[in-house]
């Protein structure tokens, strides 16, 4: 069946984004799904990569295709590559007092390139270069637990708050829920058939939390997979080894899944031992977005270059499903799990627009180069559109978000992204290292976690007349948090704050024809 946006209004976390930006008991902000697959930190070849992807003013590179287009022009032979990459991250995170760890890792294809390079004519047009590449451009792999002891709460104090700011009565809930497969069609009626709430006497809409005992043993896991990864058609001239020109066509696929595992323990319990809550999200979309470039070399030591990228319009569609297992000793439950029905929702994203500016200093004797860049991310752009169905349950068309516009507004800010990388070549070889500063792009720090981005890389590489090997490596550390659950009195829940480590190890091997 196709969800329905009041649906959706009532889900709780939907991957666990509550990490990045505040979601209010009114339901989800769509503008933190829009945010998650827009910042990208660095990807492409393992050279660029070593450089921290410093790359608007340099040429001759895969990863010109989608960086700057215009670097295509640098080619001078046709070049044929793939960058296998090996992801890692390890978490720590902290909740009511208790320190939990976490990590996982994965093994991707990062970028795969096929440049054809051929001669210019007989005016100013010197060469000019056709690229197909792929690349990874959005890493959404996640890993983190956290558990400790609460003394003020229970997710069974959001169920109540959240069926008591619906209006719904128990017998509507009763009719809705279908019995032989112990699914509920809202939320709300999850909670209910699951024995985490009871409804009031005499006032069937409002309803109290059936287990009050405090305290309350609290684990989760939350994990992601997923990227977002692109398709790029793009050409590059070069005019006179003086300026160069190129565009892009990006054809954007967004692959996600993110799976919430939530449990409560009640030692002193008097209705139920325990609940295990679980969600599970899985986004899919695709888009496409246009970029453009120059580079100028200003002398034989210095290049400048610039480049736009569009925003990517992407539709995405979500399947969401949740479910509550409860643990009683004290009676015999009719159902031991609940679950909501499988839910589709479909939408538009709008992503930011980025630019950037770049400059490369030559080294004398061609001994290498310091490039440094600086990119504009324009957050506050992102939009939403929802999709509006018919009677018959299927895409009528799609309405302008206003209102998580407005809070798109309110919650994030544009970024200027720094970078500055270089190589050393010793014959053959090269020496490779760079960093990248990513601003905190939120307007109010949330949970008192600055968010700014620190990313470190370094490599090294052989290249011949036939052939050429890279390898790099990605070091990131940084903050978030992640609320389980938020009720109206901000003092009575807690938050993780977690700790972040990432790496990552590219390679790339290519060769000339």
């Amino acid at each position: 069946m196709k969800l329905t946006r009041i649906f959706m209004a009532s889900a709780l976390i939907l991957g666990g984004i509550k990490a990045q930006a505040q979601l209010t008991l009114g339901g989800h902000f769509y503008g933190e799904d829009a945010f998650r697959y827009s910042q990208s930190k660095i990807s492409g070849s393992a050279r660029m990569q070593g450089m921290g992807g410093s790359y608007t003013s340099l040429g001759a590179d895969a990863s010109n295709a989608y960086s700057n287009p215009a670097g295509l022009g640098f080619y001078n032979r046709s070049e044929l590559s793939i960058t296998p990459i090996f992801n890692s991250i390890n978490t720590s995170s902290l909740y009511a007092g208790s320190t939990s760890k976490a990590n996982t890792s994965n093994a991707n294809i990062g970028q795969l390139g096929l440049i054809m390079s051929s001669g210019g004519t007989n005016g100013r047009k010197k060469r000019s270069t056709f690229a197909v590449t792929y690349s990874k451009q959005v890493n959404l792999l996640s890993n983190f637990s956290y558990a400790g002891t609460n003394n003020k709460s229970s997710m069974g104090n959001y169920f109540t708050e959240k069926a008591n700011s619906l209006n719904v009565s128990a017998k509507t809930l009763d009719d809705e829920f279908e019995e032989t497969t112990a699914t509920a069609y809202y939320p709300e009626g999850m909670y209910y058939w699951a024995y985490m709430i009871d409804p009031v006497a005499g006032n069937d809409t409002k309803y109290t939390q059936a287990e009050t005992s405090l305290p309350v043993t609290q684990t989760g896991n939350n994990s992601s997979t997923g990227n977002q990864s692109q398709w790029n058609l793009a050409y590059g001239l070069n005019f006179n080894d003086k300026t160069y020109f190129g565009f892009t066509v990006g054809f954007v696929r967004l692959n996600y899944e993110n799976l919430n595992n939530y449990s409560e323990q009640f030692p002193k319990g008097k209705v139920l031992n325990g609940f295990d809550y679980k969600e599970d999200l899985t986004s899919s979309g695709g888009g496409m977005h246009l970029g453009i470039g120059g580079i100028i070399k200003v002398s034989d030591n210095i290049s400048l270059g610039a480049n736009i990228t569009s925003p990517t319009w992407i539709t995405v569609n979500e399947v969401f499903n949740s479910s509550i297992a409860i643990k009683t000793s004290f009676f015999t439950p009719k159902y031991n799990e609940v679950r909501t029905r499988e839910n589709e929702f479909s939408y538009k994203i709008t992503s930011p627009l980025k630019a950037s500016g770049g400059a490369t200093f030559f080294l004398p004797g061609k001994k290498g180069f310091i490039a440094a860049d600086a990119e504009y991310v324009g957050y506050t752009g992102m939009s939403i559109k929802y999709a509006n169905y018919d009677n018959n349950g299927y895409i009528s068309g799609y309405e302008k978000a206003a209102k998580e516009e407005s809070r798109i507004k309110n919650t994030y800010k544009d970024a200027v992204n720094l970078k500055i990388g270089g190589e050393y070549r010793i014959e053959n070889i090269r020496l490779r290292l760079g960093a990248k500063y990513m601003p905190d792009p939120f307007k109010q720090k949330i949970d008192n976690l600055d968010r700014s981005q620190m990313i470190f890389t370094g490599g090294v590489g052989y290249r011949s007349a036939k052939f050429f090997v890279d390898l790099a490596g990605v070091f990131n550390t940084f903050k978030t948090a992640y609320t389980p659950y938020e009720l109206s009195n901000t003092a009575n829940y807690a938050s993780a704050n977690i700790t972040n480590s990432q790496k990552s190890f590219v390679i790339s091997v290519g060769t000339f024809f």
